[in-house]
């Protein structure tokens, strides 16, 4: 069975030819979860968005905008929008400092989400270390 599950859309093993399981396939590949959550968080910038507002709790729009290099307004709103829209981040909370200013914060669910980050960091992290190490490998092999 976690043959099926970790295949391929429509690659599955030959020896896993019962029909039973090619029929089942597509519905449990339509429902699960990971890819529920990917096409929730996938983007260039929505985990950007998400690690600003884990850093820096509620903000503004305008320091939200400067906190991601790159970003423009038009793509932050769109972002901003579609993680509301998922249940994310809420809008509304305003800062004492300009009354009236609608801040963004993660929601509940939203918080959910930072072992998910922590774990994405560590990750990044020794990513970044192998690739440090096998470019210094690399360096030290054309010397020799």
């Amino acid at each position: 069975m976690a043959e099926v599950i970790n295949a391929p859309r429509g690659n599955l093993p030959a020896r896993i030819a019962d029909e039973h399981l090619d029929a089942a396939f597509p519905e449990a590949a339509s429902t699960c979860p990971v890819e529920a959550a990917i096409e929730v968080i996938a983007g260039r910038w929505k985990l950007l968005v998400l690690r600003s507002l884990f850093l820096g709790g509620a903000q503004r729009f305008n320091r939200l905008l400067h906190s991601i290099e790159g970003i423009s307004a038009k793509e932050l709103t769109r972002n901003l929008r579609e993680l509301e829209n998922a249940g994310l981040v809420e809008r509304g909370a305003t800062l004492t400092r300009h009354e009236g200013a609608e801040a963004y914060v993660l929601s509940e669910l939203g918080q959910s989400l930072l072992p998910v980050f922590s774990e994405i960091g560590s990750f990044g992290e020794r990513l970044k270390n192998s690739r440090v190490s096998r470019r210094s490998l690399g360096s030290a092999l054309e010397e020799a």
